[in-house]
């Protein structure tokens, strides 16, 4: 049996061609030659590599083990270097959630969403003629109640009002263009349309509902120690704006102008307190919905012709569950009263205000 011996390097820095190994030929005395140099008959390429010896393994098992550590520490600097840029995207995910919570604050959720899907644009060159329905507040008596109570009790009011008033315009889909002091403006169609009905329809359910929680807001406001009961009007117009970015590129507002927003303004400061007036043109989108006292032709600063006014009093479907007053279909009942002031409960108290408020606006009309 033709036994060769084969002199190698580390298997994987050598090539393992039998042209580049020696062999010892037995048959030839012991004559070592290249590969390529033996026969092709020769039994020399029957060639079985030796036993590996103690020394050769131990160096091969050493090798091996310095390979598992660079890849254990390759494989650890790989989790750590993830872990940390995950926690890093985390953190960012964060910042990012904090800041929109942050600017939901200052923008109606109508361009929220606009903004944040990339649907709305952020040049002050953007404009629409759009046909809305505008809603101007404004608190009788706000002013000169800043003179006679600490400034801390006066915003708390204040805070207390716009909040409750912000929340009935969102739930009911409005966009909430600005506050001015304790002045208020609220449009419809803008940044979404649905229909000119839809939006006065939604309109006048909103004014309704923020005076009946103005009266609720008396009682609360009294028991804090505001001295004088506080009253809001209001206006309502419907017509063609012009809707957009308007300002500067360094600064700019969504906002709405144009000679409808105007007369809602004038509207407002025209009516008397806890009264809501109506334009011609909202009047007749949902003249099937309301109850309104006609007021005839007004005269109104900035319109040089007479306006019809109409005196929004409520929907034709409502009927009051205040257990003092009943009101449906134009007629009027209040329950007769026999309370003992010292005694009442302040909820009940404040149901009678609600209702004793009501009453007023509905015989005013």
């Amino acid at each position: 049996m033709f036994v060769a011996f084969w002199r190698l390097r580390r298997q994987k820095a050598t090539n393992m061609s039998p042209n580049n190994v020696d062999v010892a030929l037995p048959s030839s005395g012991g004559r070592v030659v290249r590969g390529n140099q033996v026969p092709a008959h020769h039994p020399a390429y029957n060639v079985r590599s030796p036993m590996p010896t103690k020394a050769q393994l131990e160096a091969r098992c050493a090798d091996l083990e310095a390979e598992l550590a660079d890849l254990q520490l390759l494989y650890d600097t790989t989790l750590e270097h993830g872990t940390a840029l995950e926690n890093e995207l985390m953190r960012q995910n964060r910042r990012i959630e904090e800041l929109r919570d942050k600017m939901r604050k200052y923008l109606s959720p109508q361009l929220y969403a606009a903004l944040v899907g990339g649907s709305a644009a952020t040049g002050t060159r953007s404009h629409d003629r759009i046909k809305l329905t505008v809603y101007f507040s404004d608190m009788v008596g706000f002013s000169d109640l800043t003179d006679t109570i600490e400034p801390e009790l006066l915003s708390t009011v204040l805070n207390s009002y716009l909040t409750q008033m912000s929340e009935i315009a969102l739930k009911h889909g409005g966009t909430i263009d600005k506050f001015i002091g304790d002045a208020m403006m609220v449009f419809f169609g803008a940044p979404e349309f649905s229909s000119d009905v839809e939006h006065a329809q939604r309109c006048v359910a909103m004014a309704l509902e923020m005076r009946e929680t103005l009266f609720g807001l008396r009682e609360t406001w009294r028991l804090m120690g505001i001295p004088r009961t506080l009253q809001v009007r209001a206006g309502i117009n419907t017509g063609f704006c012009t809707v957009g970015n308007f300002g500067s590129e360094h600064r700019m507002d969504y906002t709405i102008i144009g000679g409808n927003v105007n007369l809602a303004a004038r509207l407002q400061s025209a009516a008397p307190p806890d009264r809501i007036y109506l334009a011609a043109s909202t009047y007749g989108l949902v003249e099937d919905l309301v109850q309104a006292h006609a007021r005839g032709s007004i005269q109104v600063k900035g319109i040089h012709v007479p306006v019809e006014v109409w005196d929004l009093q409520g929907l034709r479907s409502a009927n009051t569950s205040n257990p003092y007053l009943e009101w449906n279909a134009g007629r009027l009942r209040l329950q007769a009263l026999d309370v003992e002031l010292e005694t009442l409960a302040p909820n009940e108290r404040q149901a009678l205000q609600q209702a004793l408020a009501r009453a007023l606006v509905l015989l005013d009309a």
